[in-house]
């Protein structure tokens, strides 16, 4: 007991062991963004390698016809609307007379039907403006993320015909959000490796993430060795652009 007390204490204190790895970092979440509706690019709000937020505007297409489309469905909603309160005040008059014994039923219920159909005229054209709104809204391209504009494919006057193709006409990145992938020899490869806390570091810059994924397909590594690709997914400030080699530190214990 007296030797193996020690022994024991010396063990605790060994530092945890560790599999250090070499990889590229990437960003995790790269979105392509194209348009839904086909028309004329009329504006490009932002240039390559700006930083945007959540709700930018991007970019702009030619709506001419789409504002015209809102200004005559908002017309009609505006003509609509006062035939709706006016058949609603006889539908009241009408109800009171009749509460009186001084109008008959089948008057009340002509007044009924006539509101009826005013108010679904009107629920029908407020439903058209809406859609027309919205048509409208997607001459504008925003950014669904913060992040970064990683490449611009189109230019002012270039017609968008989504019935031709679906072009991409930005893509954008998180910058915050990284991912790694690197070979690990196949020899170090367990199940536990999942969700393991791991460094990822860059010249003097250290960022924490963890262990997401490991492919089951064995690949050959360097010099012909049998290894297992490893990916690490890991949050950064921002600052550290994608395509740098890293260094990878994965807690094995």
């Amino acid at each position: 007991m007296r030797i193996l007390l020690p022994l024991l204490i010396c063990l605790l204190a060994l530092p945890a062991q560790a599999i250090d790895l070499n990889g590229i970092a990437e960003f995790d979440r790269r979105l392509t963004l194209n348009s839904s509706i086909s028309a004329r690019v009329e504006q490009v709000h932002v240039e390559i390698g700006q930083a945007v937020a959540t709700g930018d505007l991007l970019l702009t297409l030619v709506s001419t016809g789409l504002q015209a489309e809102v200004d005559i469905a908002s017309a009609r909603v505006d003509e609509l609307a006062p035939q709706l309160e006016r058949m609603l005040t006889e539908l009241d008059k009408a109800q009171e007379l009749y509460d009186r014994d001084s109008l008959a039923r089948i008057t009340l219920q002509q007044a009924q039907q006539d509101y009826s159909i005013a108010a679904a005229k009107l629920a029908a054209a407020e439903a058209k403006l809406d859609l027309a709104r919205f048509h409208l809204s997607q001459a504008q391209l925003r950014s669904p993320i913060d992040g970064i504009v990683l490449s611009i494919n189109t230019f002012p006057g270039q017609y968008v015909n989504t019935r031709v193709n679906d072009q991409t006409l930005l893509t954008v990145a998180d910058n915050n959000a990284m991912s790694v992938q690197a070979l690990m020899p196949v020899e170090l490869f367990r199940k536990a490796l999942i969700n393991k806390p791991a460094k990822v570091t860059y010249l003097k810059q250290t960022f924490r993430g963890k262990v997401v994924a490991i492919d089951r397909q064995v690949s050959m590594g360097s010099n012909n060795h049998p290894s297992m690709f490893l990916r690490i997914k890991f949050a950064t400030d921002g600052s550290l652009p994608a395509g740098l080699p890293v260094k990878i530190s994965v807690e094995a214990n």
